[in-house]
């Protein structure tokens, strides 16, 4: 009940000043209207910090004791929030913040704010004003869309109060959870279509406030330093990836990495085709599931969740693959010469050197696998005898597998075509792996002591992380090919396996502008199925009426057997309908198809 009194008094505070704070912004023309560089369309009030820092600041006297460390971060917060301000109408030089944010950082690690690291004090210090500017231009960054950094800041905000509750029961957790109130309360009037915009004062408090807090009271768990590190890292996973990814891309295009633009996470996911409300919430996901990892630490084996921290990272790091490679060849997100500049840096950078990081990944897995199934097997209770048989024999199942994947040409795939016979390899190439590594033990050791219920849950687990691992791209690509229809509707006729081959291609190439509505089949055991997603909707006799209902287009005849009447019955319909049709030979080629236009 005290939490909830907690809770509800700054999100009314913010609730309430919001809407007054944009009044006033209008009146006096604080108001941030599109650029070039910039994601919103509309002209939009600003000083949204306004609201979210005096509900902040009111509640933490009403609620909190004000000690040494929290007089520390509130100073070095308002320090911020004022140069916020002032950036929000005199627009500072990037350096002039970053050196306010160095000043932020150091005064409150002075009153205490610090990562404690034992053994390591010397490097405490760098590292704490390192992690603190960090995560608030993390989240300065990451204010470049409707919602996106509210609503963020309330996750990471809410899962250091579980946080601080779960394992150091640290009084700054509280202050945590005022920040989550404050943040939500603003929320409604910044989702998107936006009313107000927090600003880099809003920005910058919230990410300096949850910088400090995500690393108060570390000393308390110092007994496991992977905790000490790994909490907060996960918490703030989604500011923190996002900043990296467009530091790294910006980097490679040879532009300032705080110059603004257009090239955020967001804005990929955007010009991928998903709408602005899906592409906050499926980060906001992202946030909640990275935040759950963090805090499953008190909760499961350690060994367990560094497992599924590693998978998480590797699935970001895939992500973050994919929203290169693919925003690149859409070409949306920059100007041409820029986008040039792109290609060539994705072409050095992941097309040649992908096989290195499989190469890694793939070890990674392999070690991953093998210990885990001694942990599975023995329950987690690992006897000294258990540890001797896995030093003993690690090095030669890393050195098997490794070769066997490499003479069986694991690493000559694409991954964004992986289909059937891909995997059927992958099932051969670490069966042949998992079964010449136990052929080795038993020649040279005779297998003695070994159990083969070890080897049999190694072989089921590196199967589902190198299948897994290479299907991840693929399914990235499909998802984001249904986002969002583009280009001119079209009925396919012909639900067999050209039919699929066309869908493919269309999903595949969007130069084609082709928007597959469903198919026509006049096989009556077909009528409902799926192909690829796509319903069989009707056949020849439902012609007239699916073209004026889904405003169809072109129909394309992926039959390339038909017989003369057939074929001549089928056009006669199209041009009846004033609709355009094209009969398909084999594959997707205007160049090399009969084509037919209806003048």
């Amino acid at each position: 009940m005290e939490y909830a009194i907690i809770f509800l008094v700054p999100f009314i505070l913010s609730f309430s000043l919001t809407p007054i704070v944009r009044i006033f912004a209008v009146k006096n023309g604080l108001i941030s209207y599109p650029r070039v560089d910039r994601w919103h369309k509309k002209p939009t009030a600003m000083l949204g910090g306004i609201s979210i820092y005096l509900a902040c600041i009111i509640s933490i006297f009403l609620f909190l004791k004000v000690d040494r460390t929290m007089a520390g971060i509130l100073s070095g917060a308002t320090l911020l929030f004022f140069v916020g301000l002032i950036d929000d109408k005199l627009h500072l030089p990037p350096y002039t913040k970053l050196f306010a944010q160095i000043v932020a950082g150091c005064v409150a690690i002075f009153f205490g704010a610090v990562l404690w690291l034992p053994g390591n004090s010397l490097l405490a210090i760098p590292i704490t004003l390192l992690w603190i500017v960090g995560v608030t231009n993390s989240f300065n960054l990451l204010d470049n869309i409707d919602g996106l950094a509210g609503g963020t800041a309330v996750i990471c905000a809410l899962m250091l109060f579980f946080s601080s509750l779960i394992f150091t029961n640290n009084p700054l957790g509280v202050f945590a959870l005022i920040l989550s109130a404050a943040a939500l309360g603003f929320l409604p009037y910044n989702f998107n279509p936006a009313k107000i915009f927090m600003g880099d004062s809003g920005s910058m408090f919230l990410g300096f406030c949850l910088a400090c807090v995500s690393i108060t009271g570390t000393m308390r768990h110092v007994s496991n330093l992977l905790v000490t590190m790994a909490v907060p890292v996960f918490i703030l996973s989604v500011p923190i990836f996002d900043t990296i990814f467009v530091t790294v891309m910006r980097l490679l295009q040879g532009r300032s990495i705080f110059q603004g633009g257009k090239d955020h996470t967001s804005h990929r996911l955007v010009t991928l085709g998903m709408s602005q409300k899906r592409t906050v919430v499926l980060l906001y996901v992202i946030s909640i599931i990275s935040g759950s990892i963090a805090l499953l630490y008190s909760k499961l084996n350690i060994f367990i969740i560094s497992v599924m921290a590693f998978l998480g990272f590797v699935i970001l790091l895939f992500f973050g693959m994919f929203l290169s490679e693919a925003t690149s060849r859409k070409g949306n997100v920059h100007k041409r010469s820029t986008r040039e500049n792109d290609k060539t840096a994705l072409n050095t950078v992941f097309f040649h050197k992908r096989r290195m990081m499989e190469v890694f990944l793939d070890l990674v897995f392999i070690c991953i696998a093998y210990y885990s199934a001694y942990f599975l097997r023995f329950e987690g209770v690992l006897l000294s005898s258990n540890l001797f048989l896995i030093r003993e024999s690690l090095i030669w199942v890393i050195l098997i597998k490794m070769s066997v994947f490499f003479i069986f040409g694991l690493y000559r795939g694409v991954w964004r075509y992986v289909s059937i016979p891909d995997l059927l390899n992958i099932f051969k190439v670490v069966t042949f792996g998992s079964v010449g590594s136990i052929l080795f033990l038993t020649f040279v050791f005779r297998f003695k002591d070994y159990s083969r219920a070890v080897f049999f849950i190694d072989w089921i687990l590196l199967l589902f992380f190198i299948a897994g691992e290479r299907v991840l791209f693929r399914v990235l690509v499909e998802f984001f090919s249904r986002t969002r229809p583009q280009g001119e509707n079209v009925l396919i006729f012909g639900a067999g396996d050209t039919g699929e081959m066309v869908i493919r291609e269309i999903k595949r190439n969007k130069e084609l502008n082709y928007n597959a509505v469903g198919f026509i089949d006049d096989d009556p055991d077909k009528m409902g199925n799926k192909i690829q997603g796509l319903r069989v909707i009707g056949s020849r006799d439902n012609i007239n009426d699916l073209v004026h209902v889904h405003n169809i287009k072109e129909i394309l005849i992926a039959i390339p057997s038909i017989d003369i009447k057939d074929f001549s019955d089928i056009a006669k319909i199209c041009r009846d309908c004033g609709v355009s049709f094209r009969k398909i030979k084999g594959i997707l080629d205007k160049d090399e198809s009969d084509s037919y236009r209806q003048n």
